[in-house]
């Protein structure tokens, strides 16, 4: 199991080694959590960032395949925000009578005001803010926002965010040692685990905006 996250990632770990038992439907998982996460309400709810973020830790340890990883959240992300878009075009004010929004007036006010002054672009933005992630695209249906505009931003930002929150776990598994796969054997070296190759190892990678494609190797 993973056991080299950082003790930030605590929850992070446990999640991703949940993911790590059951990789025959990681993609499904991920995907879930992903389309959660820009639910609204749910989002509100469930710890998805913690979980997608630990992800990269799997994609960084060889567990899961980058581009299944980055489909599934990219994909996850666009279905999510845009099924919260149609819930405030559909239902309006009367959304933000429920629970969780009933008990939290100003999220609702934060996000309608990060609306009025970024307009269209709040879609974008706020995929990458906390709390209006699960917000901002209701009130983006609920101002009757375009559709065609409202996806061009929703799947542009999705785009972007998807390999920005792997990074972390990525960067936190490959900064310690890899040999906390436990009973997993890291990959054996090419002469066979003798003599220089032995030295180090080397565990491919997908490339991370400022590190070299396959650290360690």
């Amino acid at each position: 199991m993973l056991t080299a996250l950082p003790d930030f990632a605590t929850l992070g770990a446990a999640l991703a080694a949940y993911i790590e038992a059951h990789a025959e439907w990681a993609e499904a998982i991920i995907f879930l959590m992903a389309f959660a996460e820009g639910l609204t309400l749910v989002g509100l709810l469930i710890p998805g960032v913690v979980m997608l973020t630990a992800t990269g830790a799997l994609v960084a340890a060889g567990i899961l395949d980058f581009w299944s990883v980055y489909l599934a959240i990219v994909g996850g992300a666009v279905l999510g925000d845009a099924a919260s878009y149609w819930l405030g075009r559909r239902y309006g004010e009367r959304i933000f009578r429920l629970w969780p929004f009933s008990r939290q007036p100003e999220l609702r006010r934060r996000g309608e005001a990060f609306f009025h002054r970024h307009g269209s672009k709040s879609v974008f933005l706020a995929r990458f803010v906390g709390p209006l992630r699960a917000v901002v695209p209701t009130t983006a249906g609920m101002m009757a926002m375009p559709h065609r505009k409202f996806q061009t931003f929703n799947v542009l930002s999705a785009v972007i965010w998807a390999p920005l929150l792997m990074s972390p776990g990525h960067l936190a598994w490959t900064g310690y040692d890899v040999s906390g796969l436990g009973g997993r054997a890291g990959p054996a070296a090419a002469d066979g685990g003798t003599g220089q190759g032995a030295a180090k190892t080397c565990v491919p990678a997908p490339p991370v905006d400022g590190m070299p494609g396959n650290a360690g190797c």
